[in-house]
């Protein structure tokens, strides 16, 4: 059967295009560097697929960094030193990865009293350590993952990604659209029938887009606004900071999320609670012009980014890109963080010093058990040490080429540690569904540690949501023997 045809046929000869909706594609796409699953789940909302985990793949401490060539313009690929000290970043997570792997086995062995004939509880014990060791692993590091959704998703996400400022992801749209829907010649030689190559469709980026639309709105704000003289931006080495989680307060509108989050695209050292008073604080003129700017060329055909999904409930989750990727895959609640991965720009050394200075966490079973106190400060001696060096590198190439290089190689390098913010925008039912969930004993530890503090300040915000809070018994104990080996 030519399914081209028989959709023809059925559907589209009757005018129904959203037959797209009906048809679910699955791809699977090995050797990609983690971000880029984070990129896909994020922009996908009704999605399902599974990355490869770090849980349970003690191999993840070999695997490779995704070369900086596919984040390099063509005359620089070639420079030798550029691949070999960019490498030895990686070679030096792996290093660092093994070192605490070993010496958290046998710590965790110990406190936690795990019987070495019990193959269940070193199993469990296996993977507890490597919740912790995964601090040390790159965001660019290979992964591998299967994504699912609609035809008609498909479309969106590769017209999204063919967009990006990563020239890496607009070569990957183009791969798996070829994929998807080959061209007659290549179904021929290859003997492969594409399953519905015809609903793979309006994948061409338009003229204007979210990020040309951000190009503009940030023009618009250097020469008009004191937004740069008003609002502070972070900016310093990295240093071990707490994990927490924030509440955005009520008065701030769906429309002041939206444009903060466009902001924070641009600009992610910005101070968060200081650009929303700026934003809601400008005249109605100032606020009508940035809403044209954001919404030009929109419409149900070019769809806002997926960050405009705001809603008047939004928690800020300021934890590690590790625990990022993992509340990430709650694909019911609008998500947004400050990486320019999918929409944004191309990242300058400025760009840089703003998303390092946020600094990076450890795991609470090496913060809030005392016993622990002599691995915490190893890891946090360790990573400083491999920030130092990122540090250095990214100066070798500053001293070398100023800003006439893309910087997005930096997103490789930086460790699952690292502090990203994640902004959540749900609703009553997703915060029942989210805090219960991630609060169980078989998750993290970090995140069962933010889940529970969400809980606290959605149920505080509103006496109709106090239902929500979770007793103190439901509070994670890192020194919890019970709940370390527990994996409901």
């Amino acid at each position: 059967v030519d399914p081209d045809q028989k959709l023809e046929e059925m559907f589209r000869g009757y005018g129904h295009s959203s037959v797209g909706d009906m048809a679910r594609l699955s791809v699977d796409i090995a050797k990609l560097p983690m971000h880029l699953c984070l990129s896909l789940f994020s922009e996908g909302s009704i999605n399902s697929g599974q990355e490869k985990s770090t849980r349970y793949q003690a191999a993840f401490g070999k695997v490779l960094l995704h070369p900086i060539k596919h984040y390099l313009p063509t005359h620089l690929s070639k420079e030798e030193w550029l691949e070999v000290d960019y490498q030895s970043l990686g070679t030096l997570s792996q290093e660092l990865f093994a070192k605490h792997k070993a010496t958290l086995q046998a710590a965790f062995g110990e406190y936690f009293q795990v019987d070495s004939a019990d193959r269940r509880k070193n199993s469990i014990l296996t993977s507890r350590v490597l919740d912790c060791v995964r601090s040390f692993l790159l965001f660019g590091q290979w992964s591998g993952m299967s994504f699912e959704t609609s035809a008609r998703d498909w479309s969106r996400i590769l017209s999204e990604l063919k967009t990006s400022p990563l020239s890496y992801y607009r070569k990957i749209a183009a791969q798996i659209e070829r994929l998807l829907a080959p061209s007659k010649e290549e179904e021929e030689s290859l003997g492969y029938k594409a399953e519905a190559p015809g609903l793979i469709r309006h994948t061409a980026p338009p003229q204007h887009t979210a990020n040309s639309n951000l190009q503009t709105l940030k023009q618009f704000l250097l020469q008009k606004t004191d937004l740069l003289q008003q609002v502070p931006i972070q900016k310093g080495s990295p240093k071990l900071v707490e994990q927490r989680v924030e509440l955005i307060k009520p008065e701030y509108t769906e429309g002041d999320r939206f444009v903060a989050a466009s902001i924070l695209l641009l600009w992610p050292g910005l101070d968060r609670d200081e650009l929303l008073k700026w934003i809601q604080n400008r005249d109605v003129e100032t606020k009508t012009t940035i809403s044209s700017l954001l919404f030009s060329n929109h419409s149900n055909y070019c769809e806002l980014p997926g960050y405009a999904r705001t809603t008047h409930l939004t928690l800020v989750i300021e934890g590690c890109l590790g625990e990022l990727r993992d509340f990430n895959r709650h694909r019911a609640w609008g998500r947004f963080f400050p990486l320019s991965l999918v929409f944004g720009e191309p990242i300058t050394k400025d760009t840089v010093d703003q998303l390092l200075a946020r600094g990076f966490s450890l795991p609470c079973y090496l913060t809030d058990i005392p016993e622990m106190a002599s691995h915490k400060a190893a890891m946090e001696h360790d990573l400083l040490v491999y920030y130092a060096k990122l540090q250095e590198f990214v100066a070798k190439v500053e001293a070398q080429y100023r800003d006439t290089v893309d910087y997005s190689f930096v997103l490789n390098l930086l460790p699952l540690a690292h502090r990203v913010d994640l902004w959540m925008h749900g609703d009553p039912k997703q915060s029942l569904y989210l805090t219960r969930q991630r609060i169980r004993p078989g998750g993290h530890i970090n995140y069962r540690m933010l889940a529970y503090g969400a809980s606290q300040l959605l149920a505080a915000s509103d006496p109709y949501l106090s239902a929500l809070q979770l007793e103190e018994k439901y509070k994670p104990n890192p020194e919890s023997k019970e709940e370390f080996f527990d994996r409901s």
